[in-house]
């Protein structure tokens, strides 16, 4: 699915949205059922319906406006930070019959199809299954209105510290919700999990938010986070919840909330070096107390198929050495229905290995690779399945080689799992793509993918649902 999906990324042909004028969106991305959301638009058409549909293994249409009168409103030069402060187009409450889920809203427009984003939570907990869906992220790279936290597809090549969530997410993109996070969470509906949803910002909103909850499920590119988020995730596995982590790149950056979850703020987003004694300042958690380390059991981030400042040449493109795992621990309960060997490799038609993907100092012992824990990583993580990758060398661990036995990789992704050390259980898939392989529905990754949420109670028995 990579070509098809991946390359369609938010970074390219990024000035197209810096003066976006035609689009919506939400008063508030999440919102309970029973409350109230506001629907922001600017439409030059004419007259013009909105249909909004429950996204899941099919799209269900839940609600129409019919002839809405269009108006073009005016795009404030500092929008991006601020907010677009649009007039309200449409307004009503989301009905306690709704499922919590992710809704999108839809309208044409003479520039093409707009659409909104919104994440519709329940009223109380009703799922044993929490996904945070990572609004962090997709606002991060968002430069609708010219800017985002990146200066080279920024305005002047000046990134912002502090972007507003009131305004429109790129088109065709949704964040990441289109090219990443709607392969997994279809796939969760069509398989019958029961699911409760919110965003990043809620977890600093909400100090209890994971009490009533099982397992919490992170996918996708969930890159940005707050100290709030990492301080709850690791409470929740020392009170016997379990963390599923389906993501790359994850919980990497320091950001904070701010204006009731209304913005979002990043002091040190842009340094991208390790912290040294004359430069100390750093956002990146592996760097941070270990942070990182200490709440997800990685530390560096490495690349597969990742762009390079040339055009159209990439660091380790998905080819015979990389874009998939293989099998090191085969008699672990993760890969029972499988069929999978000790050196079997699984992904490699989508390429489930990249764009980014995390693992942590490691050596080789009798031919297995172990953490060795020098970089803070509890060695109590089992390795299950690596992948070889390649770093820029920036985020290497004081430049200790990380290299396989003959030498082909520079660094890994590495699937591992931490169920020892707490009552709770760490399960960490570590790539921003593993939800491309749930597109095959018999894969090895569809199976090992059960086999993780089945075994934390993720799914509801019909015994349990009466």
């Amino acid at each position: 699915m990579k070509k098809e999906h991946l390359w369609a990324h938010h970074e390219q042909d990024a000035t197209r949205f810096w003066k976006l004028a035609e689009g919506g969106y939400p008063d508030r991305v999440s919102v309970r059922q029973g409350e109230e959301i506001q629907l922001h638009i600017s439409n030059s058409r004419s007259y013009y319906d909105l249909m909004i549909f429950r996204e899941g293994a099919q799209r269900e249409l839940v609600k129409t406006f019919k002839g809405l009168r269009g108006r073009l409103q005016e795009v404030p030069p500092e929008g991006y930070r601020d907010g677009f402060q649009w007039e309200s187009t449409v307004e009503f409450r989301i009905p306690e019959t709704w499922k919590s889920g992710i809704y999108i809203a839809t309208f044409p427009t003479p520039q093409g199809i707009r659409e909104i984003l919104f994440v519709v939570r329940p009223n109380q907990p009703s799922a044993p299954l929490l996904l945070t869906i990572a609004y962090n992220t997709y606002n991060a790279y968002n430069n609708v209105g010219g800017k985002c936290f990146y200066d080279y597809i920024s305005t002047d090549r000046q990134h912002s510290k502090l972007l507003s969530i009131h305004r429109p997410l790129q088109p065709d993109l949704m964040g990441n919700f289109y090219i990443w996070d709607q392969f997994f969470t279809s796939w969760l509906d069509a398989e019958g999990y029961q699911v409760d949803y919110c965003i990043n910002s809620d977890h600093d909103a909400e100090p209890d938010i994971l009490d009533a909850y099982r397992c919490h499920l992170r996918i996708g590119h969930d890159e940005y986070n707050s100290r709030n988020e990492l301080a709850q995730l690791q409470q929740f596995v020392r009170r016997g919840g379990n963390l599923l982590l389906f993501t790359g790149n994850a919980f990497f950056t320091e950001v904070e909330s701010r204006n009731d979850g209304a913005q979002l703020f990043c002091e040190y987003g842009q340094l991208k070096r390790p912290p040294t004694p004359e430069h100390p300042e750093t956002g990146y958690y592996q760097f941070l107390d270990q942070l990182r380390q200490q709440t997800i059991g990685l530390s560096y981030t490495s690349f597969v198929n990742a762009k390079t400042s040339k055009p159209n040449v990439f660091m380790a493109p998905t080819t015979d050495e990389f874009g998939f795992y293989r099998v090191v621990d085969p008699d672990h309960w993760l890969f029972a229905g499988t069929g999978l060997k000790a050196g079997d490799e699984f992904g490699r038609e989508d390429s489930i290995v990249g764009v980014e993907a995390d693992a942590a100092d490691l050596e080789w012992v009798d031919g297995r690779p172990v953490y060795t824990g020098y970089d803070g990583v509890s060695t109590h993580y089992r390795i299950l399945a690596i992948g070889d990758a390649a770093t820029d060398g920036l985020l290497a661990n004081e430049g200790r080689a990380l290299r396989t036995p003959n030498g082909e990789a520079t660094a890994y992704a590495t699937v591992a799992i931490n169920e020892t050390e707490f009552p709770g259980t760490i399960f960490n898939a570590a790539t921003i793509e593993w939800g491309h392989g749930l597109y095959r529905d018999n894969s090895p990754v569809a199976v090992m993918t059960r086999n993780v949420l089945d075994r934390f109670g993720a799914k509801l028995t019909q015994q349990t649902e009466k």
